[in-house]
């Protein structure tokens, strides 16, 4: 008979089928991965987090056993990561289903930029390597369909890549598990073909988008152009968005250290039009190889210019962090300093606590125990509980991911996503429920109100802690409010929306800005009211009001709803989210303060803001 315990929820010394679990790794919305120990071997570990007889229609089951079935096809390449084992745990028909894979140390392809200062002979060599691993994939008839640097590991003894993650992989007749016109991926990642499908064909039901070799090239070719182009892919966000414009600046015009032919290498990659791109992996990797033989201090110097060294932890590199930076001691401040220091903060903290006050959620809430912990140090930063619809205060944790380990985990790279902690219950609140705004319609009773008069009352540095529109171009990551998850993602609850994370819909942005499927519109700074458009969602149905707030001052439009109102009448709340990767991108005709995009794009149900 089998226990309830989630794979997401294993802790150490605990044993899957005599593999003994070492420490988790991460979880995502498909699966919990863990460090596991056999005869003195290390292996990775990754769990569905459905079983097949749970009705979940995730159906995460069958997206584990996809990728089982995508690596059994490619095994034996050595830049990808081998299946060693795979069972059914505690019953061998309706068990959570596990694959066993090579647990690979070393750094995503973000850090190894950041960490160890490649040349442009180094990038080329790994990048020659992973067109290899994509051409083996491609010639048995296997699409990764979500490459990206997160997705890729350099192995730190040798400066091996490896591609892994096959969570959302295809292979030839596989059966089909999605019902919306793209595949499962990344948005930046997508090709222009693929995009310009969705703006095409988004609004009927049955489209399909056939993925092609050439995706999955361009994939591979904006990660090598983000390397090349940002000193700080794994830190910072993409400086260029690819799709926005076309061309994109070269590589070589932001980064006179990138070599003149590798460059256009880049650009040939990510070419707009596929039959102008590499036109399979194999011509990508040949060309990649030419370069090797590429002579001159171009090649042999790092393609960024190294930023000075901080004082790093003792502890030695791991799966996916290396070591942890540590912050710059502080300088110590004369008296006079040190009293003006502690006034500004203290004005700062009374500022803050004003607009805490001012924003503190409905009633029957119960008081957090204890604080919350982060779960990394580059996962998530200090608790803060805020309304569903105040913008969450900045966090830096991954997007998008299913239940958390129970103990705080080390920051490593699993083949999924990681996993934040759980987010403590909101505080009790007697404050009023503040007016909507005049140029709103009479519903939602929308909190932004409340919210934007206190950003304007505060000082620009308690907006920026408060997460003020003005303060930032883009809110940060940051925790669901429980309540907002309970009413989504509860399936015991009566009065929920029993919704899956990820499920998305198509929505258009601001029902004041009504519009044919791929029209655009023009939007700014402040509270929307979306309306659900067409959904298989039966949680959201078609008609669903959403409020929420759009930021459009960046290089994206982010677009976050925290509260909907279904057809019946009934009023709960939520974190959806535009795009699969929390933005959309904007239009060509954006200008300051004005940012052009579609009018109806796709909705996320999210457990955490990405």
């Amino acid at each position: 008979m089998l226990i309830g315990l989630s794979p997401a929820h294993l802790q150490p010394g605990q044993t899957v089928d005599g593999w003994r679990v070492m420490k988790p790794l991460g979880a995502g919305s498909f699966g919990a991965v863990y460090l596991v120990e056999k005869e003195g071997h290390r292996f990775a570990m990754k769990l569905a987090m459905h079983r097949a007889s749970s009705g979940g229609a995730e159906q995460t089951d069958a997206r584990l056993l996809r990728e089982m079935v995508c690596l059994s096809q490619v095994s034996g390449h050595p830049n990808v990561v081998q299946v060693h084992a795979h069972g059914r745990w505690q019953h061998p028909t309706q068990g959570w289903l596990y694959v066993v894979l090579d647990y690979v140390e070393g750094y995503t392809l973000g850090e190894w930029v950041e960490k160890t200062h490649p040349t442009a002979h180094e990038v080329s060599r790994v990048f020659g390597k992973l067109a290899g691993a994509l051409a083996h994939l491609h010639s048995r008839g296997v699409f990764h369909r979500d490459l990206k640097l997160g997705n890729i590991l350099v192995r730190a003894s040798d400066g091996e890549p490896f591609v892994l993650d096959f969570s959302v992989g295809d292979y030839t007749l596989a059966p089909e598990l999605t019902d919306t016109p793209l595949p499962p991926g990344t948005r930046r990642y997508r090709s222009p073909e693929a995009a310009r499908f969705l703006r095409e064909h988004g609004h009927e039901h049955d489209a399909r988008y056939e993925f092609k070799a050439t995706d999955d090239v361009y994939a591979l070719g904006v990660c090598l152009y983000d390397l090349l182009t940002n000193p700080q892919p794994e830190s910072e966000a993409p400086r260029t968005l690819v799709g926005a414009q076309w061309p994109p600046p070269a590589p070589h015009a932001l980064n006179p250290r990138v070599p003149d032919s590798l460059s256009a290498a880049a650009m040939h990659f990510i070419d707009r039009q596929p039959e102008n791109r590499a036109p399979t992996a194999e011509v990508m990797r040949r060309e990649l190889e030419a370069l090797l033989s590429e002579e001159g201090e171009a090649w042999t110097v790092p393609i960024h210019v190294p930023r000075p060294p901080l004082p790093l932890a003792s502890e030695a590199p791991h799966n996916d962090v290396p070591q942890e930076e540590a912050p710059a001691p502080i300088p110590k401040q004369p008296p006079r300093r040190r009293v003006a220091g502690a006034v500004a903060v203290l004005a700062l903290s009374v500022a803050s606590l004003a607009g805490y006050m001012a924003l503190r959620p409905t009633p029957n809430a119960e008081r957090p125990s204890a604080p919350v912990t982060a779960t990394t140090a580059g996962d998530a930063g200090p608790a803060a509980f805020l309304p569903p619809a105040v913008p969450p205060t900045p966090m830096a944790s991954s997007p998008g991911v299913a239940l958390p380990p129970s103990a705080p985990v080390e920051k490593e790279s699993p083949p999924v996503k990681r996993a934040p902690v759980s987010m403590p219950p909101a505080a009790e609140s007697t404050a009023r429920k503040p007016k909507s705004l005049a140029s709103r319609p009479s519903w939602p009773p929308s909190p932004w109100t409340g919210f934007l008069k206190t950003c304007a009352s505060a000082t620009a540095a308690a907006a920026l802690s408060l997460g003020c529109p003005g303060a930032q171009v883009r809110p940060e990551p940051g925790d669901c409010p429980s309540e907002a998850r309970d009413a989504m993602f509860n399936k015991t609850n009566k009065h929920g929306l029993r919704l899956r994370p990820g499920q998305s819909v198509m929505l258009t942005l601001d029902i004041r800005q009504p519009g044919a499927m791929g029209q655009g519109g023009f939007y700014s700074d402040g509270p929307v009211t979306g309306v659900v458009r067409i959904s298989r969602v039966s949680g959201l149905p078609e008609g669903t009001l959403l409020s929420g707030y759009l930021w459009t001052s960046g290089e994206v439009v982010v677009g976050r709803y925290t509260e909907a109102r279904l057809p019946d009448g009934r009023t709960v709340p939520v974190c959806v989210v535009l795009g699969d990767e929390g933005y959309i991108e904007k239009g060509p005709n954006s200008k300051p303060g004005v940012a052009e995009t579609n009018k109806t794009a796709p909705a996320y149900a999210v457990e955490r803001w990405p």
